[in-house]
């Protein structure tokens, strides 16, 4: 059942990550009951002719007439054939379409063939083989990830025998119960339909994503909430019949599915009043309200809590998760009043929801607890937290608070991590907690203090080195181990960075990529990207070298972590040697560069901490660029200063991180900003005879036409003034043309509300008495119109050169 993946959602997984809806639910109905039926009972019932048969197939004899409909039916079983055929032709085939052609070539043979053999089979098999058929057969193909092709040609065929215009949004629960159940939900049809329905949603729900994968465009968004309304309805449908209490528990992992997409892009205050419709859903329906549920219960219950938290209405989140905590000691009560004495398994379903429950009321509480009283104008007495953190825990009154709602260090661990985790703030939007009240900041550093302690506690070897399980913390928290999980330590780590306790950061990094080095995963592998990244970047955020409340780790050996760490980022790459520089700045672009384009695709470092990044370079490597003098007077001094330039260094691994990773997830206007400064110098070197003919003919004496350049203090050029200048025309046209394609297809994204572009622009007349007639712009985005502009004449130039330059050489062919 769908249900058993989601069961295992982690508590400290609902921030920002993706997961992938399950497949539509195995229909409840078997073919075997389909088969069984007599010819009597079929002839009648048989579908009527799609629109797209042929006539003279009428005649054709129905599949009784070859026998009993069961598996030897050569009808059947000739239909069977060629849908495994099918199916099986595409598994082998899709991964060899690469190209666009081959893929749209791929997706048309298959459309075609599918849609031939139910126009072949439909008149002429029983309803309820065909329809279970269709239900089948779509499925795998969902398996498959073939969404539209399933959409049109297998839950669409079967809902169509219902109605072909009917809009689930603007109707009410007796009209949908109408159209698509009028033999009532005790039909044995009733569950195919529910099948069919939760499928065609599944389907719209894929196909928005692959179409915009972040959302971005409202219009998107505005499906995915139509979407989960039609689920929604869909539920209260069968809400009352506990015989299909599969609908709502699928319903309610559907939902859950699309809402953290919509949290992931910020749109929690969407998706809350449908986790809370799935959260009722599972208290009403009485066969879901057994222990072997429950652990999908604290899962939805945490989701709505996180949601009021991203909503910062924490006192909704923790009211609610007190709520969850009654609802929970209620089952747990009717459990101990039954005969049957609770498993160990019920334990820990019991055990697993009210930690879940007890850290969403520590997440607000530990703040709320110490915040200063309106009333009372007598001050506190603060505690010294360095002084502090030489003493036996528990320590501070965060440590006793700790104490007295977790019994375990992996427990306590995962509320530490929950307390400091705000889903509004990004790993490198460094800085305490934003409050004027000094009490909370001395929380958050109370906080850290406790998760250093555990830290060390948990996990210290003999050696004095850090060691940790790959584990889930969740899985020890369940088992009250004393244990902390890897991930939960690289979490705790990257917030130490983000409220800027360094001494504790530099710290707890080194030892862990120490540890990291030696593990061949890949998680392990992302982690220690992450980590090398954020300390390569810290000097540069960290000026003043600040050291933070919380004192580093005690039983590190500073010089072995520190000997794996430079280790780590002493790269391979020439970026290190061209000119000597070792600015922070330039190190950061190195090892940034080294991580994504030295890495495979399936181990890249966080999205949020690269996004970030390029950022960060570009906003530096702008200003440096900018200084730069293009001279267009002697060839030669100008090739030398761009090849001898750090900042054009810097440019160009910029531009190679974006290319490596996912265009579409960092800003377009910077993508576009980076483009155009490469172009405008390969432009320059790629087009000598232009501007440069007195050097040009110097540099064409000495031999073969090579860029004259001669790095000082290196052998090591980039890559690209390596290139003759045809190939750089070349290269910067085909970045202008892949630049130019993507601000396409994000204008497209990023419609307007009444259906207008981003970039439409117009003028407007004003009439002026005196002055005479004015125009002025109307456009929203005039900047983004403008460099679209640009890049588009920057294309256009380089093309001319080009074609300039193949003319000339075909000419000199020609006369020899």
């Amino acid at each position: 059942m769908a249900a058993q993946g989601a069961s295992s959602v982690l508590l400290s997984n609902l921030s920002p990550s993706s997961v992938s809806p399950p497949v539509p639910p195995p229909t409840p109905i078997s073919t075997s009951t389909a088969l069984s039926k007599s010819p009597q009972e079929s002839n009648p019932s048989s579908p009527t002719l799609p629109p797209g048969c042929a006539c003279s197939e009428v005649t054709l004899p129905l599949a009784v007439f070859y026998g009993p409909l069961d598996a030897k039916n050569p009808l059947l079983a000739t239909c069977e054939k060629e849908l495994r055929e099918l199916l099986g032709f595409m598994r082998k085939k899709k991964t060899l379409a690469t190209t666009e052609d081959q893929v749209h070539e791929f997706h048309r043979r298959c459309a075609t063939s599918l849609f031939n053999i139910w126009t072949k089979y439909a008149p002429r098999l029983p309803a309820a083989y065909y329809n279970e058929k269709l239900l089948k057969v779509g499925d795998s193909l969902c398996q498959m990830k073939e969404y539209k092709l399933a959409l049109l040609q297998c839950y669409g065929r079967y809902l169509q025998q219902f109605t072909t215009n009917f809009d689930e949004n603007t109707t009410d629960v007796t009209q949908f119960k109408t159209v698509f159940f009028p033999k009532g939900l005790g039909d044995k049809t009733a569950g195919l339909t529910f099948h069919a329905l939760n499928g065609k949603n599944i389907c719209s729900y894929q196909l928005v994503c692959e179409s915009d994968i972040n959302l971005q465009n409202k219009e998107s968004v505005t499906q995915c909430l139509q979407i989960l309304s039609s689920l929604r309805l869909i539920m209260q449908v069968a809400l009352p019949q506990e015989h299909l209490c599969w609908i709502i528990l699928n319903g309610t992992i559907y939902i859950y599915t699309i809402c953290r997409k919509l949290m992931i892009i910020g749109q929690s205050s969407k998706a809350l009043e449908y986790l809370l419709w799935a959260c009722i859903c599972m208290e009403s329906s009485v066969p879901l309200l057994s222990v072997r549920y429950l652990t999908w219960r604290a899962t939805l219950y945490t989701a709505v809590c996180q949601c009021y938290y991203d909503c910062q209405v924490g006192i909704h989140g923790e009211t609610f998760a007190r709520r969850a905590l009654a609802k929970i000691d209620e089952l747990r009560q009717l459990e101990l009043m039954s005969s049957s004495r609770p498993q160990e398994e019920s334990r820990r379903h019991y055990r697993e929801a009210t930690i879940k429950m007890a850290v969403m009321i520590f997440k607000r509480g530990v703040f709320e607890s110490r915040r200063k009283s309106k009333s009372i104008f007598r001050p506190k007495q603060r505690v010294n937290l360095r002084e502090a953190q030489t003493s036996p825990w528990p320590r501070t009154l965060t440590e006793r608070l700790l104490d007295e709602m977790f019994d375990s260090t992996a427990s306590r661990f995962l509320a530490v991590l929950e307390a400091l985790s705000d889903s509004n703030r990004r790993i490198l939007q460094t800085g305490p907690v934003v409050t004027d009240e000094i009490e909370l900041r001395d929380v958050a550093s109370e906080l850290f203090i406790a998760g250093r302690e555990l830290l060390i506690v948990s996990n210290a070897g003999t050696d004095g080195m850090l060691g940790f399980s790959k584990s889930s913390l969740l899985e020890h928290v369940i088992e009250r181990k004393n244990v902390i999980s890897l991930g939960a330590a690289v979490k705790f780590i990257k917030l130490a960075f983000s409220y800027e306790e360094w001494s504790l950061f530099e710290s707890s990094a080194a030892q862990l990529i120490y540890f990291l080095q030696r593990q061949d995963d890949p998680e392990s592998k992302k982690a220690e990207m992450d980590l090398t990244l954020l300390l390569a970047i810290e000097p540069l955020i960290n000026v003043k070298r600040n050291k933070g409340v919380v004192f580093p780790l005690e039983r590190f050996k500073e010089e072995q972590c520190a000997q794996a760490y430079a280790r780590k980022i002493t790269l391979q790459e020439s970026c290190m040697k061209t000119g000597g520089y070792s600015e922070d700045i330039f190190q950061l672009a190195a090892t940034l560069h080294s991580c994504v384009c030295s890495s495979s695709q399936d181990v890249q470092p966080d999205k949020e901490i690269v996004v970030d990044m390029i950022m960060f370079l570009w906003q530096r490597c702008k200003l440096g660029v900018q200084r730069i003098n293009m001279s267009k007077n002697d060839y030669a001094k100008f090739t030398q200063k761009i090849s001898t330039n750090k900042w054009v260094y810097l440019l160009w691994q910029i531009n190679e991180v974006i290319h490596c990773y996912k265009m579409e997830d960092i800003d377009i206007v910077v993508v576009a900003e980076v483009t155009l400064r490469l172009s405008e110098i390969l432009e320059c070197l790629g087009n000598p005879k232009r501007k440069f003919k007195r050097s040009l003919e110097l540099s064409l004496r000495k031999g073969n036409g090579e860029l004259p350049i001669n790095l000082k203090g290196s052998s090591e050029i980039l890559p690209i003034l390596q290139k003759n200048p045809d190939e750089q025309l070349y290269f910067a046209y085909g970045l202008l043309d892949k630049v130019i394609g993507a601000i396409n297809l994000n204008c497209v994204l990023t419609t307007l509300p009444n259906g207008s572009s981003v970039i439409d622009h117009c003028y407007t007349k004003h009439i002026q008495d005196v002055n005479g007639n004015i125009y002025k712009p109307v456009t929203a985005n005039s900047f983004m119109m403008d460099l679209h502009l640009e890049l588009i004449q920057a294309q256009h130039r380089i093309a001319v050169m080009l074609l300039d330059q193949l003319k000339v050489s075909f000419v000199i062919f020609f006369l020899f």
